[in-house]
């Protein structure tokens, strides 16, 4: 996340950049793997903690508060870009609120259901957007298609988001698209009871990675209809991203916990023990880059592009210095998050 965020420049590589529209790329799978974890997280903590005696009650208090929070870290951050010019309007949704939603309603549904009818929600979730997209009418349009302006989502957030939205006809984290995306959360918190299960742990990761290329060999395929989009995040891109950040679970498992192959992933393990404060500090320093400008060479420009210049324009071709920041910045939240660590400083909400 912070590697595709924090590029140096507007010119990027195509790979880690979202998809204009329509399609998949690399980057495009970042946030639904992260949902998924979520998933699994989620559902590791609220077992332990049922299993403790905790009564139901006063874990939906705290999911909910803990949502709040999230919530609002997430118009924090809006703010900060708003204030910075880099967004031209102050935006409601974002990426930290769609988090928060998708946390409280699979917090929810966990604590009220068993796994049977968490997958059968899941699966009516997948089937009832696609239904919503390709059979409702959107006014103003007639039948329903999925360009930017005539789907039903983006006629939603519109309607009732005019004027706080990421782009002028549509938001990638709208409304109607929490929908998949619940759905892809939830595809973590089903498969973290298979995790919990007393099945072999061979059979685990092999299970775990069996059901996630199945997973999205059927995304891949409804693609050819209902296509990939993580704008909309169509239902055909939650089973492709979510069905890959399964397998890639799977494969996790096996190598790290059967093998015991772990100790290359310490940078990772200090990114993820402060995941929410890495991602909200990081985007912070990135939009206070953005806010403050200087005068250089080429005249007034932000702070983000004078260091992209300066260090990385003189000898690297554009995409490149664009990535070079990207790398380097990202590496310097790494280094405050070890030390973090270190010193055993975790930020729970």
């Amino acid at each position: 996340m912070i590697v595709v965020n924090s590029s140096g420049s507007d010119n990027v590589y195509p790979t880690l950049d979202h998809a204009p529209w329509h399609g998949c790329t690399f980057a495009d799978f970042v946030f639904p793997s992260f949902l998924v974890i979520m998933g699994v997280s989620l559902s590791l903590s609220l077992r332990g903690r049922l299993e403790r005696g905790e009564h139901r009650e006063r874990i939906f208090k705290q999911a909910l508060q803990r949502a709040a929070i999230i919530f609002g870290l997430g118009l924090l951050m809006n703010l900060v870009y708003y204030a910075s010019g880099s967004q031209p309007n102050f935006r409601y949704m974002g990426v930290l609120q769609r988090i928060a939603l998708c946390y409280l309603l699979s917090s929810t549904l966990f604590l009220v259901s068993g796994w049977k009818r968490q997958a059968a929600v899941t699966a009516a979730l997948i089937a009832g957007y696609w239904l919503l997209l390709t059979r409702v009418p959107v006014p103003g349009y007639g039948a329903p298609d999925l360009t930017e302006q005539g789907n039903l989502a983006s006629w939603l957030d519109r309607a009732l988001l005019a004027g706080h939205l990421y782009k002028p006809y549509f938001d990638p984290e709208g409304l109607l698209g929490t929908i998949p995306s619940v759905a892809t959360t939830l595809f973590g918190v089903l498969a973290a009871r298979w995790l919990g299960s007393r099945a072999a742990p061979e059979r685990k990761a092999l299970g775990m990675i069996a059901a996630g290329l199945a997973l999205a060999a059927a995304g891949y395929l409804w693609s050819a209809t209902f296509p990939f989009n993580k704008h909309l995040w169509t239902s055909s891109f939650a089973l492709w991203t979510g069905g890959v950040s399964l397998a890639l679970l799977g494969a996790c498992y096996g190598v790290i916990e059967l093998r015991g192959a772990w100790k290359w992933l310490r940078p990772l393990e200090w990114f993820g023990r402060n995941s929410l404060l890495s991602y909200f500090l990081s985007g912070l320093l990135y939009g206070l880059q953005e806010f403050v400008s200087i005068h250089g060479a080429d005249g007034r420009m932000n702070v983000k592009l004078w260091i992209t210049n300066i260090l990385f324009g003189s000898w690297l071709q554009p995409r490149a210095a664009s990535l070079a920041y990207a790398l380097v910045f990202t590496a310097l939240c790494l280094l405050m998050m070890a030390e973090l660590h270190r010193r055993k400083v975790y930020l729970k909400i």
